[in-house]
């Protein structure tokens, strides 16, 4: 997806983070960042202002100590979600998704999310799940409306998924294709921008997408750890291994973005070479098929959970 235009969005909002763990954090880190530049541009901030709620003292002094260089705009509360929710004009819901009823059926959550654009991050939490907390289960409530509204006003709900790279803004975020305004569209498309690459995909593919652009990095890094338990066992030093190998993946990257994996695999292996040993070596373990079946787990799994 081609970014948005910047210039058509509003400015000096506040974001609240509900359940500021680790991606919570993650996607903190690039928007603050991102925001603090334009300020020192001499332009106005999309975001002026960042709430972030947790569960306890020890997350909250974490926090604060972490982001202390932006205590002019940062706010961090401790089991304030209702409160957070009510001063925000855009919800970022990061929490555990087991935590769904516990954060969303809370006494007054319908009412602070009236009218707001609300972003989740939940693994396996699909939309309809999410409005059913908030909801609370009232079927007095307007279930034929898509979006649901509250005192007349809609809630709209935009499911994403990324990886803990945006600290770096280096992530890439798959985020669902919905109906509605363009301006809660765009606003979406820029968070996820100031983090790394976006994506949209169809909500019946979402969770593939997900596994694909959250999961992926933790499946690769066991394929990443093999490699270096070899390297260490012919004798060179895990953390020269490291090093050699984790430029070697930007490089594979950077080469991944024009060709086949296929391709690239042809391109590397010569006649009775040291690649096409290896790559045998591979498939006599069905290394391929392992990392398949992973990947289906995964999806399986997240599809579970938002049932």
């Amino acid at each position: 997806m081609a970014p948005t235009n910047g210039a058509t969005l509003k400015v000096g909002r506040t974001l609240s983070i509900i359940g500021c763990g680790t991606m919570g954090a993650a996607i903190l880190s690039g928007v603050l960042e991102s925001c603090s530049r334009a300020q020192a541009n001499g332009e106005e901030p999309k975001i002026s202002r960042f709430i972030a709620t947790v569960n306890s003292d020890g997350s909250a002094d974490a926090l604060k100590k972490r982001f202390e260089a932006y205590a002019d705009r940062f706010d961090v509360r401790r089991g304030e979600n209702v409160t957070a929710m009510r001063e925000a004009d855009i919800v970022l819901l990061a929490f555990k998704p087991y935590m769904v009823d516990l954060v969303l059926r809370q006494p007054g959550v319908r009412e602070a999310l009236a009218g707001k654009l609300i972003i989740s991050v939940l693994v396996g939490s699909p939309p309809a799940k999410l409005e059913e907390a908030i909801f609370n289960g009232d079927s007095d409530s307007d279930w034929g409306e898509i979006p649901r509204k509250e005192q007349g006003k809609p809630m709209y709900i935009k499911r994403a998924m990324l990886n803990i790279a945006a600290e770096f803004q280096e992530s890439m975020t798959v985020i669902e294709t919905t109906n509605m305004p363009k301006q809660y569209e765009e606003t979406t498309d820029w968070i996820f921008l100031q983090l790394g690459k976006i994506q949209p995909v169809a909500p019946d593919l979402f969770d593939i997408g997900g596994v694909l652009a959250g999961a992926s990095s933790a499946l690769l890094s066991v394929a990443f750890d093999g490699m270096l338990d070899g390297a260490v066992k012919q004798g060179l030093k895990r953390a020269d291994a490291k090093k050699i190998l984790t430029q070697s993946l930007f490089s594979m990257a950077k080469l991944l973005e024009n060709e086949h994996p296929a391709v690239l695999r042809e391109k590397f292996s010569s006649p009775k070479g040291t690649t096409i040993d290896g790559l045998l070596s591979l498939e006599e373990d069905r290394a391929r098929y392992a990392f398949s079946k992973a990947v289906i787990a995964s999806t399986k799994r997240s599809l579970e959970i938002g049932k």
